[in-house]
């Protein structure tokens, strides 16, 4: 059976404090939850009036805090919302742009997480290689890329639901390699937790944002 990977809506998740009890709440602009910022999209404005993604969360000024999430960035991506929330004249990106740019630093993270479970030794490619740590049962995600072979890739889907392992399929076999450090792969297995949790985080937020241009393939949930 095929699930959704997606955690909880951030305006639904508790908002977390520091020693101090304070907490980071901040207001999305697309559909007024609040959670803590650092799980928001962040836009600032240029001097010259620019909407820019902050692609760090450290750009210097105000900000405007919007869900990675298609239909909130439907709702926030307007000249009124956003003059009124950076308190400037503003000159807003279209919507397809601003996905665009999203998908880019979404898709950056999440190379950038497997390239560290590669250099941590958590990362296994290569068919025969990826075959026998799920005989080993040592695969705990895994991601296709979108251009393998067909037969090839439901082999692989057929070991992920047998072994109640979650997918996605995203980047091309040459990405997928680029990030690793090797030639093309077809695809990859993680085998060590310490990078799921960032990786459900990225993937669930790529899956929200191309609700309406195309989602990535998933399987399973996270328990």
């Amino acid at each position: 059976m095929h699930q959704n990977i997606s955690s909880p809506r951030p305006e639904m998740r508790r908002q977390g404090g520091g020693p101090s009890g304070h907490t980071f709440g901040r207001t999305c602009l697309g559909c007024g939850g609040k959670c803590d910022g650092r799980e928001l999209l962040r836009f600032v404005c240029s001097p010259q009036g620019e909407v820019l993604l902050d692609h760090t969360g450290r750009i210097p000024g105000r900000g405007a805090y919007v869900c990675c999430d298609a239909s909130c960035l439907h709702r926030a991506m307007k000249v009124k919302v956003l003059a009124h929330a950076l308190r400037y004249a503003v000159v807003v990106p279209t919507f397809e742009i601003v996905c665009r740019e999203v998908r880019k630093m979404l898709c950056k993270r999440l190379g950038f997480y497997l390239g560290m479970s590669q250099k941590a030794g958590e990362i296994v490619s290569g068919y025969a290689l990826i075959e026998k740590a799920f005989l080993q049962a040592r695969v705990l995600y895994v991601v296709l890329a979108e251009d393998v072979a067909m037969r090839r890739a439901e082999e692989y889907r057929a070991w992920c639901i047998h072994y109640t392992v979650p997918y996605v399929t995203l980047f091309t076999k040459d990405e997928l390699g680029r990030m690793l450090g090797k030639p093309s792969r077809s695809a990859v297995g993680l085998t060590a937790s310490c990078f799921l949790e960032p990786l459900r985080t990225t993937l669930t937020s790529l899956e929200r944002l191309q609700t309406t241009h195309g989602a990535p393939e998933t399987q399973a949930s996270f328990s």
